[in-house]
């Protein structure tokens, strides 16, 4: 068995996302193929910089390779000796906030954004929450689906869209289900344009 220097592999950003993109798809049962455009696309790097680090976690049996359509396809090395404690760090150190906070930065059609705090751990386990994502407004529900499959890698992700109408008729009545969705624990609010967490801190609704 050849011998690895694990400092070597952990040494870059672009490496680590590489790393991460690759052991969360592998454990999510897809290693069909990954190649260095998709993957710079995907990951918003250079394609130089992706090449280098494909060619270096080849060399250190992390990652096996073919060719296809003249095509480099990259994949997990599933032999790779250190293939379950590589992908449990990821897993673990899994944080979908910052893709969430960019996906939603420029929906501008939504009033309210609420994430609990308990998605972070999506991968790990499933918490009784009663959604992952709340939204009053109105958005293209093929590309959110989209962007939760890729996102939480087909984990499935409990959410709910109203209309600004919807949310206030219900308000009038003060519905439990909205009730229980605005007051549970952990809360973030990444837009709040109807002032929602400032009423409920305030007893206004």
């Amino acid at each position: 068995m050849k011998d690895l220097d694990i400092s070597k592999i952990f040494w870059s950003k672009s490496r680590t996302k590489l790393l991460e993109k690759l052991f969360l798809e592998y454990e999510s049962w897809n290693n069909e193929w990954f190649h260095m455009r998709w993957l710079s696309r995907d990951l918003d790097e250079q394609i130089n910089s992706i090449k280098r680090e494909l060619d270096n976690l080849t060399e250190l049996w992390v990652l096996k390779h073919k060719t296809e359509l003249k095509k480099k396809i990259f994949y997990v090395n599933n032999k790779f000796y250190l293939l379950d404690e590589f992908i449990k760090i990821f897993v673990k150190s899994y944080n979908p906030m910052d893709k969430i906070k960019d996906f939603f930065k420029n929906q501008n059609t939504l009033e309210l954004v609420i994430v609990n705090d308990a998605i972070k751990s999506k991968l790990i386990t499933n918490w009784k929450n009663i959604l992952d994502i709340f939204l009053i407004g109105e958005i293209d529900k093929e590309s959110l689906s989209e962007f939760l499959t890729e996102t939480f890698y087909g984990r499935k992700v409990k959410y709910a869209i109203i209309t600004t109408d919807d949310f206030f008729k219900r308000l009038e009545f003060w519905d439990k289900l909205i009730k229980n969705i605005l007051t549970e624990k952990w809360n973030i609010y990444l837009k709040d344009n109807l002032k929602i967490k400032e009423k409920l801190e305030d007893n206004g609704f």
